[in-house]
């Protein structure tokens, strides 16, 4: 699908009569230790759009301090103050969904994302059409899924690498950062991958901003030698004359995340050679259309692509990521599905990874909604 085509009037348009808004608490099986902090539970924004008709679409995002700067009660309180904006408004086309970009709210992008997943799984519901041919065509239908490796210690990564590639786990990110030693990070790498190999796995470290220039300047030039595909996001997204220097010397590709909330951004590593590639999502680019369109922009670029979601997401916003994958031109970077890392996944249909991969079928809608029952014991009361 051309951008044009998004101004193509839809068969039925929406006239939104009702907006619900929750947040959801839901812990991790097991915490995931990141450069500077450590998540044990996921708090995320839920939105139902009801229209006049009575048909349902269902949205999330979750909260991220660190990357976007929400946290999950400035989410609801900006959700329920973007729904007094929107009940009432009709929408004809995905065109109008930038009616989202026009209201009178400051950044708060996570918050709009999950408002547009909704409006885009009501649209496809009651056109009864999938989002992958609603939003374009699809390039691919099987999808590697990253695995995150972050442990309490090392032997305890590596068994439960073990235990990931038994279950057809080919791809690996390694979260580093932690530790406060470029040279522990290094060699904590090089002891996981050296157990795997001949198993043909794929890894990669991420740094979530968490070192210094001299150190990550050592990690990079050392992170070929150890097995790593490629390093992402090694120091502050706003370093961005740090990440140019990183990415000269570096002996793998860098990629960015963090530094990346807007198609603008794009065009500065464009121009400015300050990573290799990036990594896509939602909440930082306000929506799965900007996800796409950012998408296209990075491969007529030659950047590569990850598309990801936050750890951790319900089957909610992991099957909006899913349907973009079948969409985006390429994802040489693979996609981090983060449902998995869920305790409990509350909806109707989880999305399945099976033997490391995800396979997306044309579903009208996104393939999953809340289940309202399961989900109840999460949510949070706001005042």
């Amino acid at each position: 699908m051309e951008d044009n085509d998004f101004d193509k009037k839809l068969n039925h348009h929406i006239v939104i009569k009702d907006i619900e808004v929750m947040t959801m608490k839901i812990p991790l099986k097991k915490p995931i230790k990141m450069s500077g902090l450590t998540i044990s539970f996921a708090e995320n924004l839920f939105i139902k759009v009801i229209d006049e008709n009575g048909f349902i679409g269902w949205g999330e995002a979750s909260s991220a301090p660190t990357m976007t700067g929400e946290f999950s009660e400035g989410m609801f309180a900006a959700a329920i103050f973007l729904k007094n904006q929107l009940i009432g408004k009709n929408i004809y086309s995905l065109k109008d969904l930038d009616i989202l970009s026009k209201l009178p709210i400051y950044e708060n992008k996570g918050t709009l994302s999950a408002f547009e997943m909704a409006l885009i799984d009501l649209i496809s519901k009651l056109n009864n059409i999938s989002i992958i041919n609603l939003l374009g065509s699809s390039k691919r239908k099987k999808i590697p899924i990253i695995q995150m490796v972050a442990g309490q210690n090392v032997e305890e990564e590596i068994f439960n690498l073990s235990k990931s590639i038994i279950n057809g786990f080919k791809c690996f990110k390694i979260k580093i950062g932690s530790s406060g030693s470029y040279i522990d990070d290094l060699n904590r790498c090089e002891k996981i991958i050296r157990s795997a190999s001949n198993q043909n796995c794929v890894f990669s470290a991420d740094a979530n901003e968490g070192y210094h220039h001299n150190d990550a300047v050592e990690f990079a030039l050392n992170a070929k030698n150890v097995g790593l595909s490629f390093f992402e996001q090694p120091v502050s997204a706003k370093n961005l004359s740090e990440m140019n220097n990183i990415s000269l010397i570096s002996s793998v590709p860098i990629c960015s995340d963090e530094g990346v909330h807007s198609s603008k951004d794009i065009d500065y590593i464009v121009k400015n050679k300050t990573s290799h590639g990036v990594s896509l999502k939602t909440i930082k680019l306000g929506g799965m259309i900007e996800v796409l369109n950012c998408a296209k922009i990075a491969s007529k670029n030659n950047l590569r692509v990850n598309l990801a979601g936050k750890v951790a997401e319900t089957s909610i916003s992991s099957l909006a990521i899913a349907n973009l994958a079948c969409c985006v031109p390429q994802m040489d970077w693979d996609l981090s599905i983060t449902n998995q890392y869920l305790e409990e996944d509350p909806v109707t249909r989880p999305l399945l990874i099976k033997n490391g991969y995800i396979e997306v079928a044309d579903t009208i809608g996104l393939g999953a909604e809340i289940d309202e029952k399961a989900a109840k014991k999460f949510i949070q009361l706001h005042n």
